[in-house]
């Protein structure tokens, strides 16, 4: 499959400046939210890409009715605007997807970034701090054809891809590179440096 990793339109460089990551964007996502919000997702994250520009994002539950499922997002580059999504987890078979939708006005409007998300740590901290905690964003596979495909066919490709292994950069590179600390193609880990209070509880 081609990796969308290999496109740089302008609107991929807009949700890539956000995201580390120069990410698909497609037309419709897989489905709606199919889990509440995972709580360990919620805080102050950052990051920095190879070229040492840094990255912050800011991950509440939604205000209002869509509060116990879906997810208000800002990311943004040092020394730049903000930009804004929501966010909510999908998932094909037994694969969970974290979908983002932008809500910047443009032609970015609407459009969705998908991503496999795996949480490297779930140390639960002392009181006043934050903990090692870390997330890998990973950017799934999926070839370019793919970007226009309603729901249904976009999970027809996705549990295809699964089947072939190659949603995702293949384990066995992966656990190769993790060994030797080399970067991962298609994914970038953040790094949790604060909290947020949501109706006096603290993530």
């Amino acid at each position: 499959m081609i990796s969308c990793l290999s496109r740089f339109s302008p609107l991929a460089l807009l949700l890539g400046a956000a995201l580390t990551l120069s990410g698909c964007l497609y037309d419709y996502a897989p489905s709606g939210p199919v889990r509440s919000i995972d709580t360990w997702l919620l805080g102050q994250w950052a990051t920095q890409d190879k070229a040492g520009h840094q990255f912050t994002a800011t991950v509440t539950p939604e205000q209002g009715e869509h509060s116990s499922d879906h997810y208000s997002i800002e990311f943004q580059r040092k020394g730049e605007d903000a930009h804004s999504f929501q966010g909510w987890i999908s998932r094909v078979d037994n694969f969970s997807i974290l979908v983002l939708r932008s809500l910047d006005a443009g032609a970015s409007y609407g459009k969705f970034v998908l991503y496999h998300y795996e949480i490297l740590s779930r140390s639960t901290p002392l009181p006043g701090e934050i903990g090692n905690r870390r997330i890998r964003l990973s950017e799934l596979q999926l070839d370019n054809s793919t970007r226009t495909l309603d729901s249904y066919k976009l999970r027809v490709a996705i549990r295809r891809a699964l089947k072939e292994g190659t949603l995702l950069v293949p384990h066995d590179v992966v656990a190769d590179l993790k060994k030797n600390d080399k970067e991962i193609p298609g994914s970038v880990i953040w790094t949790k440096i604060g909290s947020v209070t949501i109706n006096g509880e603290t993530f």
